[in-house]
């Protein structure tokens, strides 16, 4: 009910009581309207209930889908004129707790609407345009802006029937906040010794604006104040003794959210300090050559109490008694983060020589009154290279300075202790670790600088490196005796010694051509009896042979790079009637 004489559209397709008893429904088909009446329906007492329906008939006729009456609160009894359902004294929400910084803004952590009464409920989050069926006494809302009369509560009767329909945000918006400040401030602080209690050491700040900071009971709290909107933390009382105390500062948002950080306040005397950091020079905190031409030195200058003017007044580098200084084109502190960098440079690079160094950051501020020469690291400088590695192989071919050879083995000398040594067949591209001192090359043609060796030192200085000036063939196959001459050869006696007594027939590769590449050599007992030309593998006996007999002798082939196969031959002396065959020839007959 609202004012005395309203007019509404609900739907009406059962009749049914107001409370009040001053409501009476009118139907008109399947449309209703309901009028307030009272004495106050009209001034001059001539409205009636058939002008009512006169007057409304177009209204009604025109509504195609019709409203509900929406009460402000369901099933509560109210004394007073204002018609909101409320206790004028009271403006706490039935639905929700408004556990916001104002216990009446509608800003809340607590996402949960309550539903009172007993039987079927329905709710909704679009303003009545979809409803959702309730379960229990309560639904949940996710975070989140909802505007006024968007959350609504519709009270069904026995027979799924619309009893009532109420807004839960009648007044105000409903914002659901469930998620707690997170602070954007440090942890730790540093405060100087007999800093006045009016002075503000430390300021807590958070990722929201509106936000109330309160000091949890417990560890050192009641040495401390803080202002519950700046969040600015004060001492009550001068700290005279060097000692660290702790206090935990609660962020309450105007949901009621709380999150808490824990800072630890340390007393010292006040000073300067910064950290010293040389760039890329790994953990081993020594710079070889390489590092040396691109490293830079930086750091962080640490401020205890309020200092202000910070500058770096010079730099010491110190190796025993040798010191080299750096008064000019000093750089500058970054007045926002109060970082420094000293960009590489071979003006002060150069001086540092092979050995230890202590470097020395005096710091100065508040215009000279507060120094510091207590920063200071220390560090190794190793730019000397390694000796040149040395390697060589076994040329075993012939002659043996041609870079042909059976044996792929590199043997590398010169090597110094502790270092890491590499090599590369493909010109440098790639290197792999080395073991030992050798390594061992696929069979293969490697050009001029095709094979490279290095070797680095513990703190990464890397050699000059060792090249091959002239190609190295790699041949690890045997040469290849042909399959189809027989192992043994006949002649008769007192055959010249001109004869040919077994022609070898070797190629270097599978259908390469005979005797091309290879050197012919005889072995064994019998080897004495016979020659063999070296070039074509033609076997002769060096002298004539008078009497039957079988000699054994092994023939040896041996290519251009070492590589030898061997073969074992009997050549027998005996008589034909007829003539004989050598080597697969007929020879005269001396029958």
């Amino acid at each position: 009910p609202t004012e005395d004489g309203g007019l509404y559209h609900i739907v009406a397709d059962a009749s049914f009581t107001l409370e009040d008893g001053t409501q009476i429904v009118y139907f008109y088909g399947e449309q209703s309207i309901v009028s307030t009446e009272s004495s106050a329906v009209s001034t001059d007492d001539t409205q009636s209930f058939s002008d009512v329906i006169t007057s409304n008939i177009g209204v009604v006729a025109a509504v195609v889908v019709a409203a509900v009456v929406v009460a402000s609160s369901s099933g509560n009894d109210d004394d007073d004129d204002n018609g909101n359902g409320d206790n004028d004294d009271d403006d706490t929400n039935p639905f929700f707790t408004d556990t916001g910084l104002s216990d009446s803004d509608g800003i809340t952590k607590d996402n949960t609407i309550t539903v009172d009464g007993d039987g079927a409920w329905r709710y909704s989050i679009d303003s009545g345009v979809n409803f959702i069926a309730g379960v229990g006494n309560s639904f949940t809302l996710s975070d989140g802006t909802y505007a006024v009369n968007v959350i609504q509560i519709k009270k069904l009767d026995a027979v799924g029937g619309t009893l009532s329909v109420t807004n839960v945000n009648e007044t105000l918006p409903l914002v659901i906040d469930t998620t707690k400040s997170v602070f954007t401030s440090l942890t730790t602080v540093n405060v100087k010794k007999d800093t006045v209690a009016s002075a503000t050491i430390y300021t807590a700040t958070t990722n929201e604006e509106r936000v109330t900071y309160t000091l949890k009971d417990g560890d050192q709290k009641e040495k401390f104040t803080i202002d519950n909107t700046t969040g600015e933390l004060k001492y009550k009382e001068k700290q005279t003794q060097i000692e660290t105390h702790k206090v935990t500062i609660i962020a309450t948002d105007v949901a009621g959210n709380k999150a808490e950080q824990l800072i630890a306040v340390s007393v010292k005397v006040i000073g300067l300090s910064t950290s010293i950091v040389w760039s890329g020079i790994g953990d081993d905190h020594k710079i070889n050559a390489d590092e040396m031409a691109t490293t830079t030195l930086s750091g962080t200058v640490a401020i205890i109490g309020t200092v202000t003017s910070i500058n770096i007044s010079s730099i010491v580098f110190k190796q025993g008694d040798t010191i080299h200084t750096i008064s000019n084109n000093l750089p500058s502190v970054d007045a926002n983060d109060n970082t420094w960098t000293l960009d590489n440079n071979d003006t002060w690079t150069s001086q540092l020589t092979q050995g230890d160094y202590t470097v020395t950051v005096n710091l100065s501020g508040n215009s000279g009154s507060v120094t510091d020469s207590s920063s200071t690291t220390t560090t190794a400088v190793d730019t000397v290279k390694p000796d040149q590695p040395a390697f060589d192989f076994v040329d075993t071919g012939l002659p043996d300075n041609d870079g042909i050879t059976s044996n792929g083995v590199i043997t590398v000398s010169n090597l110094e202790a502790g270092i890491t040594w590499g090599y590369s067949t493909n010109g440098g591209t790639s290197f792999t670790n080395g073991i030992n001192s050798s390594f061992t090359l696929n069979e293969g043609t490697y050009e001029a600088n095709a094979i490279q060796i290095r070797q680095i030192d513990a703190v990464g200085n890397v050699s000059d490196i060792s090249k091959i000036t002239s190609p190295i063939i790699v041949d690890t196959t045997d040469p290849i005796f042909d399959q189809q001459q027989p192992i043994t050869a006949n002649i008769s006696p007192n055959t010249p010694i001109t004869t040919t007594v077994y022609d070898a027939q070797v190629t270097n590769l599978n259908g390469g051509t005979a005797d091309e590449g290879i050197t012919y050599s005889i072995k064994g007992t019998n080897a004495d009896k016979f020659s063999i030309t070296a070039g074509t593998g033609i076997l002769t006996y060096k002298t004539i042979q008078t009497s039957v007999h079988d000699d054994t002798i092994t023939i040896v082939a041996t290519d251009i790079a070492g590589n030898k196969t061997e073969k074992s031959i009997t050549v027998s002396v005996k008589n034909s009637a007829q003539g004989f065959y050598a080597n697969g020839e007929k020879a005269l007959d001396f029958n």
